[in-house]
């Protein structure tokens, strides 16, 4: 029974250092293992913003293509009706063909010659010329009036105490 003894029986020492480069193995595996995802990865695929305007992007296209549809062909709008699409180079065509049938354009309302061009004249009635106003002046303030309201007994409302 020797070795139980107190004198031999001192704690094995034990060094830290392995812990210390434990940690720091394991902390540059981490570091290469991060490095390594963003490499291979696309870069954008990690930025939000990129992610957005790409969305944005795309969106945008469909809704030119959209536009492109509906402004250079030919469709049904109501069929029932008779009621069509057609681009719009030819409908400006068709317009200006149809006014020039129609003459030289006419007012919506009669024009007075004696007005003078660019008048405030409402359609039916005449300016009138307003004065001009007097320039700023400070009025006093107003006092307590002389008169106090006058409350009509008749009128009951609760009103809530805080």
């Amino acid at each position: 029974m020797d070795h139980l003894t107190p004198e031999s029986a001192e704690p094995p020492k034990k060094s830290i250092w392995p812990i210390f480069v434990g940690t720091f193995v394991i902390f540059i595996f981490f570091a290469l293992l991060v490095q390594w995802l963003l490499a291979s990865n696309d870069p954008a695929a990690f930025d939000e913003v990129a992610l957005r305007a790409e969305e944005r992007h795309e969106i945008l296209s469909m809704v030119e293509e959209e536009n492109q549809a509906l402004t250079t062909g030919y469709a049904w709008v109501d069929q029932d009706k008779g009621i069509v699409r057609i681009p719009l180079e030819r409908a400006m065509d068709l317009t200006v063909e149809d006014l020039a049938k129609r003459g030289a354009p006419h007012p919506a309302y009669p024009i007075d010659p004696n007005v003078p061009l660019g008048s405030a004249i409402k359609p039916g009635g005449l300016a009138t010329a307003q004065p001009t106003p007097p320039p700023f002046k400070l009025s006093p303030s107003p006092s307590i009036a002389p008169n106090p309201p006058v409350i009509d007994p008749s009128f009951s409302e609760e009103v809530p105490t805080p």
